[in-house]
């Protein structure tokens, strides 16, 4: 069970990045239409949610596997950057820019 926590914790912040992106582009249409945005919002913050979770999980097992947790945290980290940064220009620009 363990090692499936650690698992979930190394890969999800990926995944969660992932589906946010893909999410965003299927959704761009709508936003361009004016009815989206709001839509690309939720999306990137229930990704950011994920990706924080993921961390957390992984920074649980780290009496389990020490290297493994750490880098599950490092990896959730960067990817939570990652999700903040593709976040930013939903919430400065409109949506066909």
């Amino acid at each position: 069970m363990k090692q499936a926590v650690l698992g979930t914790g190394l890969i999800l912040a990926p995944m969660a990045w992932f589906a946010s992106l893909e999410a965003n582009f299927a959704l761009s249409p709508l936003a361009c239409a004016g009815h989206g945005k709001s839509m690309l919002l939720l999306i990137s913050g229930a990704a950011l949610g994920l990706a924080v979770v993921s961390g957390l999980l992984a920074w649980t097992q780290r009496n389990l596997h020490r290297r493994l947790a750490i880098s599950g945290a490092a990896i959730s980290a960067l990817f939570t950057i990652v999700i903040v940064a593709q976040a930013i220009p939903n919430l400065m620009l409109g949506g066909c820019e």
